[in-house]
């Protein structure tokens, strides 16, 4: 009988922390969807971006449905990201295009960012 209360006791503390983790992340997470992503969708495709909380990347993109409602009709994606390394002070951004052909990137960049003891230096 003891057996059967603490399990009972421990099954209510249980979801009584499920419950509370629930509600945490209720608030939580519409904050943390609101600033770093949107997603905004209109009649022949939609428009995204994301980022990522602390800075180090980001990604936007569009999709656009091409030929609607005939046999041609695809859907096409064109966008760009971004990965900052901090090991390396340099940002990565790709611009890419994606279609029935598969995904294409296009153009990476690379910006290495000048350290304060490299701008002192080029000062003299």
């Amino acid at each position: 009988m003891l057996a059967v209360k603490l399990l009972l006791v421990f099954g209510i503390l249980s979801l009584m922390s499920v419950s509370v983790s629930a509600a945490l992340l209720d608030n939580i997470f519409p904050t943390i969807m609101q600033e770093f992503y949107k997603f905004t969708p209109f009649e022949q495709g939609y428009r995204f971006s994301v980022e990522d909380p602390d800075g180090n990347g980001k990604r936007e993109e569009m999709g656009v449905i091409l030929n609607p409602g005939t046999p041609e009709q695809e859907l096409v994606v064109m966008g760009t990201y971004s990965v900052y390394d901090e090991k390396t002070d340099t940002e990565t951004v790709t611009m890419y295009t994606a279609d029935k052909e598969g995904y294409k990137p296009r153009y990476m960049i690379k910006n290495r960012k000048l350290s304060a003891n490299a701008l002192k230096s080029a000062a003299g």
